[in-house]
């Protein structure tokens, strides 16, 4: 009886000591975590956490540059330069320490407010949120020098007088309403427009010698997929559309250059079938991806423009993507529609 005692003694003694020694070894992970860059996913960023160092832009086994991981933007900027910056393409060092202190003070939980048009989009609890530091540059927009897209051509004025390409207007039935109230996922050209709801923040990229492969996650909108042919095939037949387009893509030096066009539907009102996008991703260093696109539609704009979208990453291991799946039922679009129908009857008893 005494040995059984013993024993028991001495089981609990070594269960006590291994307890212990494994709340050491957490607590020795837990308090010192490696450096990391910011992690950038659909929440808040923790702006305060060091980046790595810098090195080198990789290579892939086969010589072409080393484009792939999860990258995210790193910093808030708008797509054109607002009038208080004209003429200036970058900010001071004060501005953006006063945008940054107004960004840390705003609350974020559900401001109501007295205007019924602002109402709603102040009404969302600051948890949706995804705050970026503020960026010196005045505009996404480095082409034309004025940060402004450029005026519409007088056959854009008149096709959007008349509500689109097909005299219909954008709600005039589901077909029409514009893609991400319909929940039909991630739209082209993919720019973060409003990082506060981290759309247009973070892609992933798989790459291989012949093809790429770019995943976008994109808020309540959901996610896409787009496959860029690296081969030398041609474009299909303009007949031939999708909603992403048609992506191909070749290596100017150490950049990727990407054509891509058979859209379904054009962008800011741009007519799909001479609208083409051009896309240049060059990886600056280990850290650091640039990613310019030209828009180009001689019908829709009176010249081409380009924006500069700059992205960081961080070790894919600790950076996964969550899924942001649109909700079901739509009772979004049957608000739309409605809404639209009361619209035009008032526009008759005019």
């Amino acid at each position: 009886m005494r040995r059984g005692i013993l024993a028991s003694l001495a089981s609990l003694v070594g269960l006590a000591a291994l307890i212990i020694g494994t709340a050491i070894l957490i607590a020795g992970q837990t308090t010192t975590p490696p450096k990391q860059s910011p992690v950038p996913a659909q929440g808040k960023r923790d702006s305060a956490q060091p980046q790595q160092k810098a090195g080198p832009a990789p290579k892939m086994p086969w010589g072409d540059p080393d484009l792939q991981g999860t990258w995210f933007v790193l910093e808030s900027v708008p797509l054109e330069r607002p009038a208080q910056y004209a003429g200036r393409a970058f900010l001071t060092e004060d501005e953006v320490a006063a945008v940054d202190k107004q960004k840390s003070v705003d609350p974020g939980r559900n401001a109501r407010s007295d205007n019924s048009s602002q109402d709603v989009a102040g009404a969302y609890n600051a948890v949706f949120n995804s705050v970026l530091k503020t960026s010196k540059r005045t505009s996404m927009i480095t082409d034309p020098p004025d940060g402004k897209i450029p005026p519409l051509t007088p056959e854009a004025q008149q096709r959007q007088a008349r509500g689109g390409r097909g005299g219909a207007g954008i709600n005039d039935n589901p077909e029409t309403i514009a893609q991400s109230p319909r929940c039909l996922g991630v739209q082209m050209p993919f720019l973060p427009l409003n990082t506060l709801f981290a759309q247009g923040t973070v892609m992933q990229i798989v790459q291989s010698p012949k093809s790429m492969g770019i995943y976008m996650e994109d808020d309540h909108a959901g996610g896409g997929n787009r496959v860029i042919f690296m081969d030398g095939r041609p474009h299909p037949p303009a007949t031939v559309k999708s909603v992403l387009g048609e992506s191909r893509g070749h290596w100017e030096g150490n950049t990727l250059v990407i054509e891509t066009k058979n859209f379904a539907q054009g962008f800011r009102g741009s007519n799909p079938d001479t609208y083409r996008m051009i896309e240049r991703f060059t990886r600056v260093d280990s850290n650091n991806l640039r990613r310019e696109i030209t828009f180009d539609d001689p019908k829709t704009w009176t010249r081409p423009w380009t924006v500069l979208i700059d992205m960081g990453k961080t070790d894919d291991r600790r950076h996964m993507i969550f899924d942001s799946a649109c909700h079901e039922g739509n009772y979004g679009m049957t608000g739309i529609l409605v809404g639209s129908r009361k619209e035009e009857q008032a526009a008759q008893k005019k």
